[in-house]
């Protein structure tokens, strides 16, 4: 460790980016606790400063994967939601109401998160998917059958990766976020063929793309979205970056550039008060009322979501047919039978 250390940490003159195959040894000795906890959130925190290059940030991800518990549900065209682990802090977490939405229009997705992940130690989709007495902590055999049976999954990290769960601590002390936060957006547990990721910080997008596509996705989706989640919203334009796998003749792959707008989908902006989605209980009622139909703000923002998810996993020839879509399984009565299904609370 010490080695890698100093490569990294020469400053920007001497230092180098580490191989994959560095990265992914000096992971393996973080998440199997040989590095001491100083050595640890010293690389951490000299690779947030640093900027992972896309080998390293591959080669931490396969070492995050080789360590974890993965499952093989038998779905065809799985979403993997990477949304980040730390959650929202001021805004709406529409992600679980778009998740219920998109599984009752035959889109399977899992999900995946942790309680209480720092730096921000806001609201994860989890908590959100608990509060609406869906169960967040089963074992990887209830979470292939979950998805295979109802289309929707959670995979929570102490169970599915328990190495990475035992550095929260070292996390919280660190006070930033890492290059962890990034490889749990996009390690595919389930071996998903889509992915839906949120970004922050547009001058990450580029590298945290090409990291994505080496982890088994078909074609990987970032959205520059609320709070910097992967959430669109219905106030704003937003960007996003799509990358498609190539026809298997050598071909690398297609990576474009989108702008989201909502005008061109007639969906209602939310407004201020709308967008504000307060604690679990609070997104959880939000999502209930939704998928029961209520009008309104919140119900067009889950329909520009749920839209933008069904295009994503081509089950839509475009994200308006995907909204079309989402309106129908909602206005039918099959999101709220699904969400029927998957509670716990409701029997």
């Amino acid at each position: 460790m010490r080695f890698f250390l100093r490569e990294i940490g020469q400053g920007p003159r001497a230092g180098r980016d580490l191989t994959r195959e560095e990265g992914r040894e000096a992971m393996s000795l973080i998440l199997s606790q040989q590095a001491t906890p100083a050595q640890a959130g010293g690389f951490l925190l000299v690779q947030r400063y640093k900027g992972e290059s896309p080998e390293e940030l591959i080669g931490f991800a396969e070492a995050v994967r080789s360590s974890a518990q993965t499952i093989a549900p038998k779905v065809e065209g799985l979403l993997d939601i990477g949304s980040p682990y730390d959650g929202r802090k001021k805004s709406i977490v529409v992600s679980p109401a778009s998740a219920i939405v998109i599984a009752a229009a035959g889109v399977p997705v899992v999900m995946h998160g942790e309680k209480r992940i720092g730096p921000k130690f806001g609201v994860p989709i989890g908590d959100v998917l608990e509060a609406l007495g869906i169960a967040i902590d089963g074992e990887p055999d209830e979470v292939v059958r979950s998805i295979e049976e109802t289309g929707v999954g959670f995979m929570r990290q102490e169970r599915f990766v328990p190495q990475v769960f035992a550095l929260r601590e070292l996390r919280t002390e660190i006070a930033l976020r890492t290059c962890l936060s990034t490889v749990e957006k996009i390690y595919n547990l389930a071996g998903a063929s889509y992915s839906l990721l949120g970004l922050s910080h547009l001058p990450y997008a580029e590298k945290m793309l090409a990291a994505a596509t080496e982890i088994g996705f078909k074609r990987v989706m970032i959205v520059q979205g609320i709070e910097g989640n992967e959430d669109a919203p219905t106030s704003r334009p937003c960007r996003a970056f799509l990358w498609e796998r190539g026809n298997g003749n050598g071909e690398m792959g297609e990576k474009r550039e989108l702008r989201i707008d909502p005008a061109d989908y007639g969906v209602q902006p939310a407004s201020a008060e709308e967008m504000a989605g307060g604690d679990a209980a609070a997104n959880a009622r939000i999502a209930e009322a939704v998928l029961s139909g209520e009008p309104g703000g919140h119900r067009d923002l889950v329909l520009l979501n749920a839209g933008l998810r069904i295009w994503l996993a081509e089950r839509a020839a475009s994200i308006a047919e995907g909204i079309e879509k989402a309106r129908a399984a909602i206005d039918s009565g099959a999101a709220r039978a699904k969400l029927k299904r998957l509670s716990t609370k409701r029997g």
